[in-house]
């Protein structure tokens, strides 16, 4: 089991960099602020790898490495950053801290001036839920295409 949590801490970390860069440059340079970002990162660390582990444990494998294969391709959409050099911000991450702030401030009233470590701390958990339906999603269909494509090997068979 040690694996699976060292798996876990090591792609959410991974996920969440270009956010981490993002709130990084927007967010007050304040240890609060990081720990609330850091703090908002260990609660996906260990949202992620108890979904995964009830995966395993009740032997769904085929959604437990679509899951896997899920965060590695969102893993690889922070990429889409770079098309920023371009002006184009269609990066997951941009849209999602988008509208994080958008939730933490204007909805919620927690400013970063004010509450810097709940801001950092709200900030990461929306935006790491709204990128979590992302890999939700590319879960559902990898998925479905491995039942799909299982299934047309066996009526050939």
């Amino acid at each position: 089991m040690k694996n699976h949590w060292l798996f876990w801490g090591f792609w959410i970390l991974v996920n969440a960099l270009a956010s981490f860069v993002w709130g990084s440059m927007l967010l007050n340079p304040i240890f609060s602020a990081f720990a609330g970002m850091f703090l908002g990162i260990i609660v996906f660390i260990l949202i992620y790898g108890s979904i995964d582990a009830y995966l395993l444990k009740q032997g769904y494998t085929q959604l437990h490495n679509a899951l896997r294969r899920s965060v590695f391709i969102k893993a690889g959409l922070q990429f889409m950053n770079l098309f920023l050099i371009f002006g184009w911000p269609i990066a997951p991450e941009i849209w999602a801290g988008i509208i994080s702030v958008g939730i933490t401030d204007d909805h919620l009233g927690i400013n970063q001036n004010h509450h810097p470590f709940f801001f950092a701390l709200l900030n990461t958990l929306f935006t790491g839920a709204i990128l979590s339906l992302l890999v939700a999603v590319l879960t559902a269909v990898i998925f479905a295409i491995r039942v799909e494509l299982r299934k047309n090997n066996l009526t050939r068979n």
